[in-house]
């Protein structure tokens, strides 16, 4: 059984000064993004797992499982990669533009 939890990154409240008016949606739309994914992936999981137990030695449902499972981890170390640039670009008081184009490029990839 794989355990699994589901959390979102909020939108920040406030701004700093230095942060672009835009920064909250694209936050908004990396969460539902992610949030979709993981709706996707828990529906294929399922699916591929009642195939496993009607068919326990078919290599393919087999792989495909490690597959899905696979894009699960990409999917939370994504979230926490997305979770700790928030965090910087956001608690920094001081950061000059440059920091938050990579940050802006962190979120963006």
């Amino acid at each position: 059984m794989v355990l699994r939890y589901v959390y979102s990154v909020r939108p920040v409240q406030l701004f700093l000064m230095t942060l672009p008016p835009n920064f909250n949606i694209l936050v908004e739309q990396i969460n539902r993004e992610m949030n979709n994914f993981d709706n996707e992936l828990s529906q294929a999981i399922q699916l591929v797992r009642v195939r496993i137990t009607l068919f326990p030695d078919n290599i393919i449902s087999i792989q495909l499982f490690a597959l899905l499972n696979n894009y699960t981890l990409f999917l939370d170390n994504t979230r926490r990669k997305i979770k700790e640039t928030i965090q910087y670009v956001t608690t920094d008081d001081v950061l000059s533009s440059s920091d938050i184009q990579a940050g802006g490029e962190d979120l963006s990839e």
